[in-house]
């Protein structure tokens, strides 16, 4: 059997990635979705005491809030019902055809998109560190957050003692919530939560002693 070429390993290993992608926030949005359904039946039951007791003492309580009067008329818990009743985790078959070789053999360009580091052309005189194993940053990054639990510049690390996540620290731009997990060999070492302002923006996170280059995504595999 011929040996792949390294634009059919980057196929598959972007495949693979993007998959468990999948499969992990179908789980998340499966787990929330029955949450939200279970939360909207504690708040009609709610609903329901509070309409009594205006009935039975003549008060005007308000019974829900805006929120949850709006997802209600909606029909929203139903809807999720319904739509989790016809999915299940897992229904859609995945069929791997071996990807055909293309450009030439060569891998394609790293994009941000899949949590590969987009290095901007070296300048003079700029120096790259790289730590064993591991890859050269060739950055310069203001903020460093360490493990077990570190916090700072809108971004909050959960990792092992001894790991290190540096960056640069962004004051403006996105305020939305998002979050990170990072792998190493398909193995989860650290999370982190941050805003949506650093997507897309490399860092360096050091784990036993070595540096990883990356960049601010969902999910990062080293």
């Amino acid at each position: 059997m011929a040996s792949k070429s390294l634009f059919q390993k980057q196929a598959n290993k972007r495949t693979k990635t993007a998959l468990k992608l999948r499969a992990r926030y179908d789980a998340k949005v499966r787990k929330y979705a029955t949450a939200l359904v279970g939360a909207l039946a504690g708040a009609t039951d709610a609903k329901a005491r509070l309409d009594r007791l205006n009935l039975l003492y003549g008060v005007d309580l308000s019974t829900e809030t805006l929120l949850v009067h709006a997802l209600r008329t909606a029909g929203l818990a139903g809807t999720l019902t319904g739509t989790m009743g016809a999915s299940t985790p897992g229904e859609e078959v995945q069929l791997f055809n071996a990807t055909a070789d293309g450009n030439g053999g060569a891998a394609l360009a790293l994009e941000a998109l899949f949590g590969e580091l987009v290095l901007a052309p070296a300048t003079p005189g700029s120096g790259t560190g790289a730590g064993t194993g591991g890859l050269g940053t060739g950055q310069n990054f203001d903020t460093s957050l360490s493990g077990p639990s570190g916090e700072g510049g809108g971004v909050t690390l959960a990792a092992s003692a001894g790991d290190r996540l540096s960056f640069t620290a962004l004051a403006s731009g996105g305020s939305a919530p998002a979050s990170m997990d990072i792998a190493i060999g398909g193995t989860q070492v650290a999370s982190v939560a941050y805003l949506d302002r650093y997507n897309g923006k490399p860092f360096s996170f050091t784990h036993a002693g070595v540096a990883h280059a990356g960049s601010f995504a969902a999910a990062v595999n080293f």
